[in-house]
C-alpha cells in the first residue's frame, strides 16, 4: 500500500493521528502534495461517501472521518506552493424559517473535499443574505436546504428573486433536505439532489456539460 493509499484508508478509518504522521511524511519525502489531497485524501473521503449513501456509515462516522481529513489538511496546505484550483463556488445554506443544519452541514462537507469553495451562510438564513454572498463571492452554485415543509415557500420565494436578477444567468440552483423532492424542483427549475453524499457528483455532472 503506497502513502496517498494510507491516507485514504486513514480517513475512511477516521484516524486523524495516522492522517497526520502520513502527511508529514508527504512533506518529508518530497511528494507531490495536490496528489496526495487529491488521491490520498479526497479518495479517502469518496469512500466514506459511499458508505455513508449505502447507510453502511452514519453521521458520527462522517464526522470524524472529516476531522480526520482536516486535520492532514492542516499540515498539507501551508506547503503548497500554487494554490489549488476550485471546481467552483457555492453558497449554501438552510433557508429561512428553518434551524436544521446537519444535512446541510454534509453537503457542505462533501463538496468541500470534492474540491469545492464553500461560503457558508448558516441556517435561517434570509433571502438578503444568500443574494449578498452570491454577489460577493460570485458563486457558481447556490446550495439551498430545508427539513420541514413549511419553508419549501421560502425556498421558492428566493428562486424567484434571484430568477429577476442578473445573477441567475449563468448560476446552478441545487436543493435538498426531507421536504425537497424532485417535483418541486422541477416546477422551480433547478436541480433536485436526494443525498448529500451526491451532491458532488451532482455538481461535477452539471459544470462539466457547462464548460464544454
Amino acid at each position: 500500500m503506497d502513502l496517498n493509499e494510507k491516507l485514504s484508508q486513514a480517513v475512511v478509518e477516521g484516524d486523524s493521528e495516522l492522517a497526520i504522521s502520513l502527511a508529514n511524511q508527504v512533506i518529508q519525502r518530497g511528494m507531490n502534495i495536490s496528489n496526495a489531497i487529491l488521491n490520498g485524501l479526497n479518495a479517502g473521503m469518496r469512500v466514506v461517501s459511499e458508505l455513508y449513501a449505502k447507510r453502511e456509515y452514519y453521521l458520527p462516522e462522517i464526522i470524524i472521518a472529516a476531522d480526520a481529513l482536516y486535520a492532514a489538511l492542516q499540515v498539507l496546505i501551508p506547503h503548497i506552493k500554487k494554490s489549488i484550483k476550485h471546481k467552483g463556488t457555492v453558497v449554501i445554506g438552510v433557508v429561512r424559517g428553518d434551524i436544521h443544519d446537519i444535512g446541510k452541514n454534509l453537503t457542505k462537507t462533501f463538496l468541500e473535499v470534492s474540491g469545492y469553495k464553500l461560503v457558508d451562510c448558516g441556517r435561517n438564513v434570509k433571502h438578503e443574505t444568500f443574494i449578498h454572498a452570491l454577489e460577493e463571492h460570485q458563486a457558481d452554485v447556490l446550495a439551498l436546504s430545508t427539513l420541514m415543509s413549511p419553508t419549501l415557500e421560502s425556498i421558492e420565494e428566493l428562486v424567484v428573486m434571484v430568477n429577476k436578477m442578473d445573477l441567475r444567468q449563468n448560476l446552478i440552483i441545487i436543493i435538498g433536505g426531507a421536504a425537497t423532492s424532485e417535483q418541486f424542483a422541477r416546477n422551480l427549475g433547478v436541480i433536485y439532489c436526494p443525498d448529500a453524499s451526491k451532491a458532488a457528483a451532482v455538481l461535477d455532472e452539471i459544470l462539466s456539460e457547462v464548460n464544454k
